[in-house]
């Protein structure tokens, strides 16, 4: 009879060691990668830099620590703590006074802000003037982050909506409008994916739609000001939602199921996906995991990325965009200024976008969209095509403005086709 304790003595021998190998491996991996230079090492000064990252992106903690791991190792002394309180991760966008929610309610020593929500951390005095540390940025992102001829921000991500297709889709690739995308769809009985569901979407495409009618710059004053709903961006949505499939589009659970629209789209559940860049990542994570040969899904080299079509053919429209932007607290000065700008600078340096978006064995590049247009990540074929899609996208930069389109999707929501089983929609909008 086998010594059961022995058996567990030995196995917990074994775990340990392992553990050894595999932490000394980590940090030997770190030594070799880290090049902090003798002059730094020497003059930094043990200090702590608290840093609120923007939370919705791919593996975020992974994503968060791989950035954390090289300045700490470039600046012996430094500890990054990365804030990961309910406000600065899922309560982000809420934006409610009252009950103190949403990331202008985190202290920090360097934020990132979705740049809907930067004129309203000017306005509190929460961040300072910035200077930007490279010129390569791409041009619609110097004037997301520029307020009255100040910068307050160095862009770090590009976001918006693009159109994903199957790369053999001519069809698709030069539809115009979206009238045209429908009809095309519909004569093949085929069908796209698209979330429009929650407060911060569901306000950003009413914005897009309306913006399309009438400039975006008029389209944010009639947003934060309160002006009745307009009935043809309402059309416009509505006649994108058209063309989903009975039970998607507009489904609560598929809306808090991060990346499920991704995953159909390559699994050749519809002919088309609109999402953000990043989140393709998720449907080809999934072929990485989960696809066989025979499986019939898309792989990254069949899939093709475009701008979304106008809803109006008549009309020049720009599109929306946004951008995340790093800032520094309007109280730092001295050492701990200088420490945060030198973070700011390194995140956004070319070699820690490869870190973070170069594809890792066996899956594909993150997606994230460097806001630097000379940035290069090498085996990541839709960068140029997502780049292109995005630029000249306008922002919005109007004070208040998140709280506006998220008070603003209340209406939008009971104005666009409800789910049978969205019993909580329902009941709001008081649809029986």
């Amino acid at each position: 009879m086998r010594n059961p304790f022995l058996q567990a003595a030995v196995i917990i021998f074994l775990l340990l060691g392992n553990v050894g190998l595999s932490v000394g491996a980590r940090a030997a991996g770190r030594e070799q990668d880290c090049h902090a230079d003798a002059a730094t090492q020497q003059t930094i000064q043990p200090m702590t830099l608290r840093v609120a990252l923007y939370p919705f992106v791919p593996d975020r903690l992974a994503l968060f620590q791989k950035i954390e791991a090289i300045f700490e190792c470039e600046n012996p002394g430094v500890n990054v703590v990365l804030i990961s309180s309910p406000n600065a991760t899922d309560n982000y966008y809420d934006d409610d006074d009252a009950k103190k929610k949403g990331i202008q309610f985190v202290d920090a020593d360097v934020y990132e802000i979705d740049t809907v929500l930067l004129s309203d951390f000017v306005n509190l005095g929460k961040i300072a003037p910035i200077e930007l540390p490279f010129d390569d940025l791409a041009p619609e992102t110097v004037k997301a982050v520029t307020r009255n001829s100040n910068v307050y921000g160095v862009p770090h991500w590009l976001c918006g909506n693009f159109l994903f297709y199957r790369k053999s889709d001519a069809a698709i690739a030069n539809a115009v409008t979206w009238k045209e995308l429908v009809g095309t769809l519909g004569k093949r009985r085929a069908t796209l994916l698209v979330d429009l569901k929650g407060r911060s979407t569901l306000g950003e495409w009413y914005l897009t739609a309306l913006s399309a009618n009438i400039g975006l710059d008029v389209a944010q004053t009639q947003i934060v000001s309160k002006a009745p709903v307009d009935t043809s961006a309402i059309s416009y949505l509505q006649q994108i939602l058209s063309a989903c499939a009975v039970g998607f589009c507009r489904s609560q659970t598929l809306h808090d199921n991060t990346g499920f629209y991704a995953r159909a789209f390559v699994r050749g559940q519809a002919a088309v996906y609109i999402g953000y860049s990043e989140t393709i990542y998720y449907g080809l994570r999934e072929v990485a995991d989960n696809c066989l040969p025979t499986s019939g899904c898309m792989s990254e080299d069949e899939i093709a990325v475009r701008a979304l079509p106008r809803f109006d053919a008549d009309k020049a429209e720009t599109g929306v965009g946004w951008v995340d932007a790093l800032a520094i607290d309007a109280t730092l000065s001295g050492p701990k200024k200088d420490l945060a700008l030198k973070f700011i600078r390194r995140v956004v340096s070319d070699d820690s976008y490869a870190a973070m978006l170069a594809p890792e064995w066996p899956y594909a590049s993150r997606y994230l969209l460097p806001a630097r247009t000379s940035v290069q990540i090498p085996n990541a074929p839709l960068y140029s095509e997502l780049l292109k899609a995005h630029a000249g996208r306008g922002t919005g930069t109007a004070p208040r403005l998140n709280q506006a389109l998220r008070d603003v999707a209340q209406t939008v929501t009971c104005a666009l086709p409800v789910d049978r089983d969205d019993q909580d929609t329902r009941a709001a909008c008081k649809i029986q």
